[in-house]
């Protein structure tokens, strides 16, 4: 399998406490326009080419801890097939599939773990 089959980050996405102070942090602060909320929990915005998501988070963060709320970060491939050809070739390297592969309303996706627990997803947009 070649080495460079990715196309780029297709986005990051945080954990946040509360999704209304985050969105107003990133939306009035920053100047970020939201691209689309889904659902009442999850809020995309569009930064150039990239996503940055944000996403509610179940439990509350502690300050004292070193999590920095990133919940995962995702790689762009070109056809829903090389998702499926990655999820194969993960599993021959007995790399952790944490879900899927699986298809979603604009594509297709596949998310592993590396080594130190961080949740990758790679997807193919349709």
């Amino acid at each position: 399998m070649s080495k460079m089959i990715f196309k780029g980050i297709n986005h990051i996405t945080l954990r946040v406490n509360n999704i209304e102070k985050a969105e107003q942090f990133y939306t009035d602060i920053l100047g970020f326009a939201v691209e689309k909320k889904m659902g009442r929990s999850m809020t995309v915005y569009r930064i150039g080419k990239d996503s940055l998501v944000l996403v509610e988070a179940e439990t509350e963060y502690v300050k004292s801890s070193k999590d920095y709320r990133v919940d995962h970060f995702g790689f762009f491939v070109d056809t829903p097939e090389m998702v499926d050809e990655l999820a194969a070739f993960f599993r021959e390297q007995e790399v952790t599939i944490l879900s899927g592969p699986s298809n979603r309303k604009n594509g297709r996706f596949v998310f592993i773990s590396d080594p130190d627990g961080n949740m990758i997803e790679i997807f193919s947009e349709s």
